[in-house]
């Protein structure tokens, strides 16, 4: 009999910030609703946000197809 191996839901939401909100933040959440990163650094772009992201939580530095 095969085993399966489960792989975690990561729900990773983006939230602008600052007083113009023009700065982006991320935060990392798995699919039992606790908070497993928050990025602690503000972005000045979404793509900058979301590159950090990718690289903190899949250790990727990789500017693949998913970065366009």
């Amino acid at each position: 009999m095969p085993s399966t191996a489960s792989a975690a839901t990561l729900k990773v939401q983006f939230v602008p910030v600052g007083r113009h909100r023009r700065e982006w933040m991320w935060k990392a959440r798995g699919e039992d609703g606790n908070t497993i990163s928050i990025s602690g650094q503000r972005f000045e772009s979404l793509m900058e946000a979301v590159r950090d992201a990718r690289t903190q939580i899949l250790g990727d530095d990789d500017d693949g197809p998913a970065a366009a």
